[in-house]
């Protein structure tokens, strides 16, 4: 009887196990045929002597780039379905290393001024309407953040664009520690930050009770120290900047500013910083950025200063002056806050690296700005930002470049899945095209 029973418990297992497999979705495999594929990536890892391939094949499978490279470097497999992009450009998803967008109720909580315990991940949105309308432009991630009305909101979130499965969305729950200087966080309540002084003594403080605690938990865990350290759950997120896990963003305005943020977390701390804003003349320290290769320099919305702060009454590229100055870790946000705001809309990161371009900054280094230099930024450069073998499979495809604002988006892959194509564009072709390259 025992016998029997097992027998058939096995019988329904493989039964169930065929069923289950059967009914498990498959990710797609897709072979893009593009007419020029722009990778971002170093010219050695591109597979040819150039960040641009010509009439290039790339293979996804599982959510990644499987290969890259020539059409006669490329063999197209039986199974794959074709996206004919042969008079288009395919480049990488783009990648907002600033924005609001996405999160619902999370933004400022201003009761006290440093809130390192509160984090936005709580309060991501995915029916959020300004998440679709990013992807129309091409926007693929997106660091999203509280606002800036205290000197330490609370830490980001990083996310993919692909809220038709919400649970993976989140790429890191803890995208940086958010800080405020200047302007912004300046409280007109009266208490403790109303001035700059105040706002810097605030920060300190906090700084050195978060890396005396850090040490304190790598000396016990070295074996260094005996006594396990008390536990203070407000510090614990606080615990990865240190250990140089996620980075720090702060928001931050004028050449004192930008200075404060190098000086306090760059040089006294050795945390990786971005400086994000940095308007009202901050390229004017531009090169003492470019010293650091732990500080990273983002700007928008404004990509522009007239006149201040030289007094010349010239129109000065705020990307361009930064890379006069020598700065190469330079990216561009829109510090979107919603669909209809009167801030940069999301999906026109692009217009943003645009109007750089059009304002003195390189071609490339604008193409960068909103590619593989946010990615950078972010730390998350290992998975997105540039088209190269074993990345996440986040794809544009357009008729014109990033930089191209005249021309709309076609399709958008995010993990290897079409999440938008524009209406009256038909790129995917159902039946299998013959075998090109090598057999």
């Amino acid at each position: 009887m025992k016998n029997v029973i097992s027998i058939y418990s096995v019988v329904l297992l493989i039964i169930v196990g065929s069923v289950y497999a059967e009914d498990k979705p498959t990710s797609p495999k897709y072979a893009i045929k593009a007419g020029k594929i722009l990778t971002m990536a170093p010219a050695d890892k591109s597979g040819t002597d150039t960040i641009v391939i010509n009439h290039g094949i790339i293979l996804v499978s599982n959510g990644k780039i499987e290969a890259l490279g020539p059409q006669s470097n490329i063999r197209i497999p039986k199974e794959y379905k074709v996206i004919d992009a042969s008079d288009r450009w395919v480049t990488p998803g783009i990648v907002e290393a600033h924005t609001h967008i996405g999160t619902e109720g999370g933004f400022n909580d201003m009761v006290t001024p440093i809130n390192p315990e509160l984090q936005i991940a709580e309060c991501v949105n995915p029916e959020d309407i300004t998440i679709e309308k990013a992807v129309t432009g091409g926007v693929t991630t997106i660091h999203t953040m509280p606002g800036s009305g205290t000197n330490l909101a609370g830490f980001s979130v990083i996310i993919k664009l692909d809220s038709s499965n919400p649970e993976k969305m989140i790429l890191r729950e803890l995208g940086a520690m958010k800080i405020a200087q200047a302007f912004n966080p300046e409280r007109r309540g009266g208490d403790l930050g109303l001035t700059r002084m105040g706002m810097s003594w605030s920060l300190r403080q906090i700084l050195k009770q978060a890396k005396q605690y850090t040490d304190a938990w790598q000396a016990y865990e070295q074996g260094r120290r005996k006594e396990k350290p008390q536990y203070r759950p407000e510090l614990e997120k606080m615990r990865k900047v240190f250990n140089g896990k996620i980075p720090t963003i702060n928001h931050t305005y004028s050449p004192w500013g930008v200075m404060q943020t190098m000086r306090m977390f760059n040089d006294e701390n050795k945390l990786d910083v971005i400086a994000t804003h940095t308007a009202y003349g901050g390229f004017l320290v531009g090169a003492e950025a470019a010293k650091r290769d732990g500080v990273s320099i983002n700007i928008g919305p404004r990509v522009v200063e007239f006149s201040q702060p030289n007094y010349d009454g010239r129109f000065h590229g705020m990307a361009a002056e930064y890379s006069k100055a020598g700065v190469k870790n330079l990216s561009i946000n829109t510090d979107a806050v919603g669909w209809g705001s009167w801030i940069a809309p999301q999906e026109e990161l692009s217009f943003q690296a645009s109007m750089s371009a059009h304002l003195g900054l390189d071609d490339r280094e604008a193409l960068k700005a909103i590619t593989i230099n946010s990615a950078r930024a972010l730390e998350i450069d290992d998975r997105i930002g540039s088209l190269e073998v074993g990345k996440d499979a986040d794809i544009v495809i357009k008729k014109g470049s990033l930089l191209d604002h005249t021309t709309p988006v076609d399709l958008v892959l995010i993990n290897g899945k079409i999440v938008f194509q524009r209406k009256g564009v038909s790129l995917v072709v159902k039946d299998k095209a013959a075998p090109s390259g090598k057999g």
